[in-house]
């Protein structure tokens, strides 16, 4: 059986998750030379990590280095 909102019409799953990332997500985004992005995949490749991990690393790093001068 499916699920109903709250005005009784069928819930969209979809429409749920589309709203709720735009509420709530946002993208950041660059461009590089063409060798250097096929560079990077592979070595990540490589690695055996993941390009998002490695940006949400990169990204976290200068958030806790800004927190940091901060406090001093």
């Amino acid at each position: 059986m499916p699920r109903n909102s709250k005005d009784g019409q069928p819930f969209d799953q979809i429409k749920y998750i589309n709203q709720w990332s735009k509420e709530n997500m946002a993208s950041v985004s660059a461009k590089y030379k063409k060798e250097f992005v096929q560079e990077f995949k592979a070595a990540c490749l490589k690695l055996d990590l993941k390009q998002s991990d490695v940006f949400r690393n990169a990204m976290q790093a200068v958030i806790d280095q800004a927190n940091e001068q901060e406090q001093s």
